[in-house]
């Protein structure tokens, strides 16, 4: 594993709890695939539009070069509100039991480290290489802060409903990542038994995946998708201009459906029914 502190690293802020983090999330960065990587490194440390900075821990680039974002105790503004649930499965052992069904209204950063890949989140391929990092750094902190794997390892999807990253499977992930650490007393037997299972391959995804609930306030490359489909201005920043423009699309959009097939909520905001109406197609990420 290559693990290099970033430019600008943060060094200071508010810290971990005390005893260290109980888990990891994994992420994707929404960026574009057109974004160097420096820029997304920077912008990660920043903050974005209300969400200070740091954004991760640590970040991974398409190369496996883990990025360290942050001091060893500093906490990232990475997994938003979640559901107490899956922090109460972390602390008692409990494996996570897939994608969340809520939103959740707690708040844990402090207690979790957050890792992300540098992808857009919308069919970007994930190369094996930072596949690999991916795993790498996940078993080495969870050797070194002694989290278990099975349960402390969870995909953003599976700590609220809001989020769909990351694009792989997280429990094979989580099998490779058991393969992988040294010294977790409670998973030896389960590492016997998955050591010699195969690194699962990363698969493209085949068109365009809905990238989370788009809204005034979200800054995203699919808020530009968006953009571009309904005639504002493509910046990325989900604004009252955009919305306006959403609202009006989805009204057009209505007026030539049936009332009673396919409507849509006239709100301005992009869920799973408007993405999907938009009918996004691989050559719109060009």
């Amino acid at each position: 594993m290559k693990l290099i502190d970033a430019p600008n690293k943060k060094t200071s802020g508010k810290p971990l709890r005390n005893g260290g983090p109980l888990g990891i999330v994994v992420h994707h960065t929404a960026s574009s695939k057109k974004s160097k990587d420096e820029n997304v490194i920077q912008m990660c440390i920043r903050g974005v539009n209300k969400v200070p900075g740091p954004l991760y821990n640590y970040l991974i680039a398409a190369n496996g070069t883990v990025w360290q974002l942050t001091g060893d105790n500093i906490k990232a503004n990475h997994a938003g509100r979640g559901n107490s649930s899956v922090l109460n499965g972390i602390l008692k052992g409990i494996p996570v039991k897939g994608r969340a069904t809520s939103a959740g209204k707690i708040s844990a950063n402090s207690s979790l480290i957050g890792v992300s890949l540098i992808n857009d989140g919308l069919g970007q391929e994930i190369p094996q290489a930072q596949y690999d990092a991916c795993v790498d750094i996940c078993a080495y902190l969870c050797d070194k802060y002694n989290i278990n794997p099975l349960s402390g390892v969870i995909g953003h999807l599976e700590w609220t409903s809001r989020k769909v990253d990351p694009t792989f499977d997280m429990h094979d992930f989580r099998a490779q990542v058991v393969s992988e650490t040294k010294g977790i007393p409670a998973v030896k037997v389960l590492k016997t038994e998955r050591i010699s299972a195969p690194k699962p391959e990363i698969v493209p995804n085949k068109g365009v995946a809905f990238p989370g609930t788009l809204k005034r306030g979200s800054r995203s490359h699919a808020v530009k998708l968006v953009q571009r489909r309904v005639g504002a201005k493509a910046d990325g920043a989900f604004g009252f201009r955009t919305r306006r423009k959403v609202k009006a699309w989805q009204r057009n959009f209505n007026g030539l459906k049936d009332f009673a097939v396919n409507h849509l909520s006239v709100d301005g905001i992009v869920g799973r029914k408007t993405w999907t109406a938009m009918c996004f197609k691989q050559e719109d990420l060009g």
